[in-house]
């Protein structure tokens, strides 16, 4: 059955078409504007939400030491930032990411305002694992970009010497920020198509290339630096110093192979690195007044000036009048050699030779050692210390600054001018980068250091003020120093010391040089003999061992042994207290590995079957010990 169809009145349909018409008319103009006129605006405003101009990663260089081994590498991080406007559409999902970023809610909110209208740090250089939570949560306007960061594979051992880098990876302190410009890297940019999850769909143009940055290799030997902060870190806080520091150099090539300060901090543990205290490079940012390690320089300079002659003696019984001023020694001597004048550290002595010798002598041995003058090692900001010019002493500052008073030095300064007496009479420009040739100037004749080697060798012995630096099989050869601390007012602390030993072994045959200085010890006994000089005992040992430098004894009576299988030429050097190097000369072989099991290999005689070494550093009690480094040693 056919419905009958019914049809619109005539009005009514012309209304529609009327209606629709003008709909169109409105439209069409708008249209045409958008498609044809404004179109260019329309691309640049999608462009803006998924072409984005992102960061081309490149790696900071690395440090290394002498030996290739990682001190500041770059590890895998992760950069998160946000689109605050996208991000706000999905506040529900912001406690999630909080709990993933390890930030309370209002703490993650305040990090997406503090940025622009579309760009908002809210971490950088945060561990991956942080970057891959995020990622779960898939939560559209934030983003994980990777980056790196600084590790330091020996944390706070090396932290004053290499520094710190800042959020944006520069250099901020140490070796760091000396060398930024040449460890810094380049970041490129490109303009990239991202998706709504900021990840890259495609790369439409490369803007600027990126540029890694050099790697930067030391010439720290890390078991020596490994060895020289532990020691001193104890010893500062057994003796409760305020700070303290530690330099080892080669005294041939001038290159340094340990820098250690203390307190320091871990730069790898957050927020461990607050204190600037704790990651400032004391041995070439602090100055001070070193005490009685002065005393050397004035002689040689006396003996090569030909002030005083070698063999000369020195009443020292009585105080020496100085300007009003009295010069008094700790402990009471008579008549002494210029050796023993060293090896009790008598003040009145020294003082006496300093004014037998003329100001500008003094001046020029001084300053001729390094002492006064800046080094040119990176460091931004290194101290010179402090040497006033030879026209301005009085007859006071005169007798005095034999005693290391009047004149401030770094703790680098003074291992770099003590070379000279190991060496036979050369200062060598010190070197911290590998690569760079030595720099000597002789500052003195050969026959004067050769004197002042023989006789700062009998410091370490018994009755020695440095007594405490003797290590078993070798001869040790060094000065303490002792010095009442500077207030900064013209007057000094009460009972507070710098406390110093610096030394050389072996000290028939040196090669290697360690200062150490400890500031602002206030207990009993604060002197350099007792405090700073076991530092040296210990780190020195284990830097000849690392070096393979031979004890004294391995010169002695020869034996051989049969090889047993799987024995090594290093693990019966070892044994017999000696030295690989040792081995092989006395061996004629050219290599540690040409030995074979069941053949014969000749080695140093045990004495006694028990111990091989002719020098042995003698036991001594503590309470021996505290006079002696007083200079209570005897006459």
């Amino acid at each position: 059955m056919n419905r009958p169809v019914k049809y619109l009145p005539a009005g009514r349909a012309r209304l529609v078409i009327v209606v629709l018409l003008l709909t169109f008319a409105v439209m069409l103009p708008r249209d045409i504007y958008l498609q044809l006129l404004d179109q260019s605006t329309l691309r640049q405003q999608g462009q803006m939400r998924y072409l984005r101009s992102v960061p081309l990663p490149a790696s900071r260089g690395i440090i290394t030491a002498r030996n290739g081994q990682p001190l500041a590498v770059n590890v895998h991080a992760v950069t998160i930032w946000a689109d605050p406007a996208i991000l706000e559409k999905h506040r529900a999902q912001w406690a999630a990411l909080s709990h993933a970023l390890h930030l309370s809610r209002a703490g993650f909110a305040r990090r997406v305002a503090s940025g622009g209208a579309d760009y908002a740090y809210i971490e950088r250089q945060v561990a991956p694992t942080i970057g891959a939570a995020l990622q779960k949560l898939q939560v559209p306007g934030i983003y994980v970009r990777n980056t790196s960061r600084t590790y330091y594979p020996l944390g706070a051992v090396t932290t004053p010497l290499l520094g710190l880098v800042d959020e944006s990876h520069q250099g901020a302190s140490g070796l760091e920020r000396g060398y930024n410009a040449w460890l810094r890297a380049r970041p490129g940019r490109e303009l990239a198509l991202v998706d709504g999850h900021g990840q890259i769909v495609h790369v439409a143009k490369v803007q600027r290339l990126a540029h890694f940055g050099h790697a930067l290799r030391l010439t720290i030997n890390p078991q020596m630096q490994y060895w020289a902060y532990i020691t001193l870190a104890r010893s500062l806080h057994h003796f409760h110093a305020k700070d303290g520091s530690a330099v080892i150099m080669n005294v041939h090539t001038g290159q340094i192979l340990a820098m250690a300060s203390a307190p320091s901090c871990n730069p790898n543990a957050l927020g461990s690195c607050t204190n600037p205290a704790d990651y400032t490079n004391n041995a070439v940012h602090q100055a001070f007044e070193p005490g009685s390690v002065m005393k050397p320089f004035v002689v040689a300079a006396a003996l090569a000036s030909h002030s005083v002659q070698p063999d000369a003696r020195f009443n020292v019984f009585h105080p020496l009048m100085v300007d009003g001023y009295a010069i008094t020694d700790d402990v009471r001597h008579h008549i002494l050699s210029i050796e023993k004048i060293l090896k009790y550290s008598s003040c009145i002595g020294a003082s006496k030779i300093a004014l037998k010798t003329p100001e500008q002598i003094i001046y020029h041995m001084y300053r001729s050692a390094g002492f006064g003058r800046k080094p040119d090692l990176g460091f931004v900001d290194a101290t010179a210390g402090v040497l006033p010019d030879w026209r301005n002493w009085s007859l006071a500052r005169h007798a005095t600054i034999a005693l290391g008073y009047g004149v401030s030095v770094t703790t680098l300064q003074l291992a770099d001018a003590y070379a000279a007496f190991a060496n036979g009479g050369y200062h060598l420009r010190p070197e911290l980068v590998m690569g760079q040739a030595p720099v000597a100037t002789r500052i003195m004749p050969a026959w004067v250091a050769r004197k002042l080697r023989v006789w700062l060798q009998s410091v370490a012995e018994p009755g020695g003020t440095g007594i405490l630096a003797a290590i078993d099989g070798y001869h040790v050869a060094g000065k303490t120093g002792t010095a009442d601390m500077a207030n900064g007012h013209g007057g000094f602390y009460g009972h507070t010391t710098n406390a110093t030993f610096v030394g050389f072994a072996p000290g028939n045959h040196p090669q290697l040089v360690m200062a150490v200085s400890l500031r602002g010890s206030h207990i009993q006994w604060n002197f350099g003999g007792i405090e700073a000089a076991p530092v040296f005992r210990v780190t020195m040992r284990h830097a000849l061992q690392e070096m393979d430098v031979a004890p004294a004894c391995q010169h002695g009576p020869i034996m051989r042994i049969t090889i047993q299988r799987g024995e090594n030429l290093a693990e019966i050097a070892r044994q017999y207290h000696s030295s690989v190097a040792h081995l092989m000369d006395i061996n004629q072989l050219r290599n540690p590995q040409d030995i074979d099991s069941g053949t014969l290999l000749k080695v140093p005689t045990p004495k006694g079957g028990k111990n091989i070494c002719r020098f042995a550093a003698p036991l001594v009690s503590r309470a021996q010990a505290e006079i002696w480094s007083e200079g209570g040693g005897g006459a």
